[in-house]
């Protein structure tokens, strides 16, 4: 698993590779021939001795990877893209590539004949496979992905980009994760039938596996390899509000009513709602997926709410929560 440790600064992000792409006409003398997965491809790799190895062509082994290449005009970059994993090799230098946020490393890069060469290690790190040079070729294998332990809780937020790919919120941003879909993933209900991203709704219970590194943000991003859909709740549509209990009252007859405040998860759904929890709402610790019971809410706690469709026409509008996920600080004694 070479260097798959590194492969979170790919992940949700462009890292820039090559502070200057330079341009020959003609390839040199020492070449070798590349296999990519066991597949010969037609370009050859170019030596760079002062970097102690060789530079191979990008279009012709990102393509056998999986990846798909495009270029960037207004950054003047080429930008390799699988799923969440993406690279850039990017013209001008290290600069440049700050001011624009962008993360740049001096990976050596040259155009020749109108094709982009990259070196080895970017190879490695960025499009995650492994690379072996012998006395007469050189072998790029994808690697086999490193996964973590699988990690199970509700889906909190839904976010849709405009490149119509989807992300999802696991179990809040203090806890949880930011899961990325791709063509790759693999979405199945608990009966096995297969599921689209589509599918996925706001409080589903579901079992995700995703690779063992992650983005290091707030809260940590990854690519979603599966995705299980282990329980739904029974409204259809179902509507989310995320933010503080401004309010916890008992009502006359033992049921609770809440105040929520804050951002509208979905369309049609409220910045402020009032639900009554009663005894089939279900309540969960967004840190650890145990139920809570409702005498345990407390004005300021941070929730992720979700109800029907059916509400009120009053101000704010009223409904009957379906779920509960209670986002609860760790304490000093839990964190040491």
């Amino acid at each position: 698993m070479k260097k798959l440790e590194k492969g979170f600064l790919a992940i949700a992000a462009l890292a820039v590779f090559g502070t200057n792409i330079s341009a020959v006409s003609a390839a040199s003398e020492n070449e070798l021939a590349v296999e990519v997965n066991g597949k010969p491809i037609q370009l050859a790799a170019i030596a760079a001795p002062a970097q102690k190895g060789y530079l191979l062509p990008l279009r012709e082994v990102a393509e056998n990877l999986g990846f798909e290449v495009t270029w960037n005009t207004a950054l003047k970059a080429a930008e390799v893209r699988k799923g969440e994993i993406a690279g850039q090799v990017k013209l001008g230098d290290a600069h440049q590539a700050q001011a624009l946020s962008i993360q740049a490393v001096d990976h050596p890069s040259i155009l020749v004949d109108g094709n982009t060469y990259v070196s080895m290690s970017f190879v490695e790190e960025v499009m995650q496979a492994e690379v072996t040079v012998t006395e007469d070729a050189i072998s790029v294998t994808e690697e086999e992905i490193d996964t973590a332990p699988p990690v199970t809780g509700t889906v909190t937020k839904i976010m849709k980009k405009e490149d119509g790919s989807i992300s999802f919120l696991l179990n809040g941003y203090e806890t949880g994760i930011i899961l990325h879909i791709s063509d790759e993933t693999k979405i199945t209900g608990a009966d096995g039938k297969e599921l689209t991203a589509q599918d996925l709704k706001l409080g589903m219970k579901v079992e995700a596996v995703h690779p063992n590194f992650m983005a290091l943000s707030m809260p940590p991003q990854a690519g979603a390899i599966t995705i299980v859909v282990q329980d739904s709740l029974e409204v259809q549509d179902v509507l989310g509000t995320a933010g503080k209990l401004a309010s916890v009252e008992t009502t006359a007859d033992g049921h609770h009513r809440i105040l929520v405040e804050g951002e509208a998860l979905n369309e049609g759904a409220p910045e402020k709602v009032v639900l009554v929890v009663d005894e089939n709402t279900e309540i969960v610790n967004a840190r650890d997926q145990q139920p809570m019971k409702a005498e345990e809410l407390k004005p300021e706690m941070k929730v992720y709410a979700f109800y029907g469709p059916v509400l009120t026409r009053s101000m704010p509008p009223q409904g009957v929560a379906q779920k509960l996920v209670v986002e609860i600080p760790q304490t000093a004694s839990e964190t040491e």
